[in-house]
């Protein structure tokens, strides 16, 4: 029984409604108990003193029967023939009565005259002691309810003739109670059924706008959510509805306008990041362009040497697209752009911020190793802003890393989460201070060195993602370890698959300068591979002259099969794909 009822309470949901339902149906059930006990004690009280009343009328109308045959037979005015028994006898006999016994006794106790022959075979004294006390009419239960018993005595003034002492039947009493009990019951249950079913309409009503209110709070968390409540009603509910509305715009205006001060602070950071990056950049650039101005000079020199020139310009050409390309990553970063979330690996992203602190890596004779999973599984994210979160963490390990150091990323999955770690070998994060490097403002560089925004915002961009960031420093070093919900539309990577580009190959079959598809201009190469990356987890490239690509940090390979054309390339590219994955 005690599982039955613990499955049934499992099953009825903790609602408002049914909270209300149960309450009113035991506040029914129980009254319905009281009031039925209460009136069932009301019309047995009833019954037995309307019982109690015809007995005392009956019994005073036999006493004075009873005491005039008495006194006429001890005036000698009838004969002792049997007149008390013939009394006695019509008493029993009688159905309205109710009498089941009658008994006169003398005042000593003998037995006059009565309808229970065994009270002659008691003896006197036991009579007289029953009796005796018995100066004004008695009447009592006996002991197991079904009868009752009326003593009245039989005098006329002071003159005592005897007692008389009469047993009255409660059964039919008894039956009208049992059937009053009976349709009480059923009244009762109908009481309470009734009861929960007005309950029950009573709770849906008042539940129903609640239930819409709470149905709007939840779509709350919609982008698109619109408040649909008509807050018509006057009542509670109704203000309740009307604070709903009011608070959910307040909210959405201090969100607005928390997101644009947030956007503010990220783009701040950012653009102190560029700051930092540009003073490496500046170096980076200025060979190239170093280059390009020696090239120039000579092909000023001698500008009738057409090989020159055009070994000259294919250098200056190589310089332009490092700098375009040093350039466009730089503007990539500091693009200012709104959140979008799109299946994103990870490993990219660290890749690619990789790169833009590669020479202040390099400035500061510091070593980075990056020990990315294989198989991560890609996340829900925004490219551009998961990469300055690794620029700044990148930055900062740079800062606290001491010259010859090893800065450390590593990436892996478990339980469902993509887990990325920034390691740096510095003098590690003051215990004191753990708390308070996520608040905004708070730095520990030198003034004019630092924002304090770069971990805060880190923390917020991380958040946004529905990611968590924490600190982990215990000694030397420090490392500060990201975990990101895995893109659970995109399926973790089962195999590695494997995209070649062929650069540069022309076809002889076609003639000399027909080629079948060109890629030799190397801006086209770079497109084709960051198309190619979004798609593949490896990316290699098929070429004789592995020189030009080297700035795509891609794994460029020779095609091993000679005047194949297209297809020694891909022959090539496949055996490598087998050999590496």
């Amino acid at each position: 029984m005690k599982n039955i009822i613990s499955l049934i309470m499992l099953r009825i949901r903790p609602t408002l409604e049914n909270k209300f339902i149960a309450l009113a149906s035991v506040i029914i059930f129980i009254g319905s108990i009281f009031a039925n006990i209460w009136i069932v004690k009301i019309y047995k009280n009833q019954l037995y003193a309307d019982a109690e009343r015809r007995a005392l009328l009956l019994c005073e109308a036999t006493a004075i029967s009873f005491t005039n045959t008495l006194l006429y037979q001890e005036l000698n005015l009838i004969e002792e023939g049997g007149l008390l028994d013939n009394y006695i006898h019509d008493l029993i006999e009688d159905p309205k009565t109710s009498v089941v016994s009658v008994t006169v006794y003398d005042p000593e106790g003998k037995v006059l005259a009565t309808s229970d022959y065994r009270e002659f075979l008691k003896p006197n004294s036991a009579n007289l002691s029953s009796v005796r006390p018995v100066a004004q009419m008695r009447l009592t239960y006996l002991e197991d309810g079904s009868k009752m018993e009326i003593l009245y005595p039989l005098h006329i003034s002071s003159k005592q003739f005897g007692i008389l002492k009469m047993h009255f039947s409660l059964a039919n009493e008894h039956a009208r109670l049992a059937l009053f009990k009976h349709w009480m019951l059923l009244m009762a249950m109908a009481f309470t059924i009734g009861g929960i079913l007005i309950a029950s309409i009573v709770a849906r009503t008042l539940a129903r706008p609640i239930k819409r209110l709470a149905s709007e709070m939840r779509k709350v968390q919609e982008p698109t959510y619109e408040p649909q409540l008509e807050c018509k009603r006057r009542d509670e509910i109704g203000e309740l509805e009307r604070g709903f509305v009011d608070m959910l715009t307040r909210l959405r205006a201090a969100a607005e306008e928390k997101e644009r001060q947030q956007h503010a602070l990220i783009q701040a950071e950012k653009l102190a990041s560029i700051g930092t990056l540009v003073s490496g950049l500046a170096h980076e650039i200025n060979n190239p362009l170093a280059g390009i101005r020696n090239c120039l000079r000579r092909i000023i020199t001698r500008p009738e040497d057409s090989q020159q020139t055009q070994k000259y310009a294919r250098l200056m050409d190589d310089a332009l697209m490092r700098i375009e390309k040093i350039v466009r990553d730089l503007l990539n970063f500091s693009r200012k752009k709104e959140l979008v979330l799109q299946s994103t690996d990870l490993n990219k992203i660290i890749q690619a911020a990789a790169t833009l602190v590669d020479l202040r890596l390099k400035k500061q004779n510091l070593s980075l190793k990056l020990q990315l999973s294989s198989d991560l599984p890609a996340i829900q994210g925004d490219p551009q802003h998961l990469e300055q979160i690794f620029v700044n963490l990148l930055l900062n390990a740079v800062d606290a890393t001491p010259e010859g150091g090893t800065i450390t990323v590593k990436t892996e999955h478990q339980n469902g989460k993509v887990i990325a770690e920034v390691r740096d070998t510095g003098k590690g994060i003051p215990a004191e201070i753990r708390d308070k490097i996520f608040d905004p403002f708070f730095t520990t560089k030198p003034v004019g060195q630092g924002t304090g925004l770069g971990l805060s915002v880190t923390k917020a961009i991380v958040e946004k993602h529905k990611g968590n960031i924490e600190v982990l420093s215990n000694g030397p070093g420090a490392a500060f370890r990201l975990t990101f919900p895995v893109d659970m539309a995109t399926p973790p990577y089962q195999c590695t698959c494997s995209a070649a580009i062929l650069a540069g190959g022309k076809s002889r079959r076609m003639g000399q300068n027909k080629a079948l598809l060109k890629l030799g201009d190397e801006v086209i190469i770079e497109r084709i591979a960051r198309i190619l990356q979004t798609l593949s987890s490896d990316v290699m490239i098929i070429s004789n002259h592995p020189q030009p690509y080297k700035f795509l940090q891609l794994p460029v390979y020779p095609d091993e099969i000679r005047g194949c054309g297209p297809l020694g390339g891909i022959y090539t590219a496949l055996i490598h794909a087998n050999n590496d994955n």
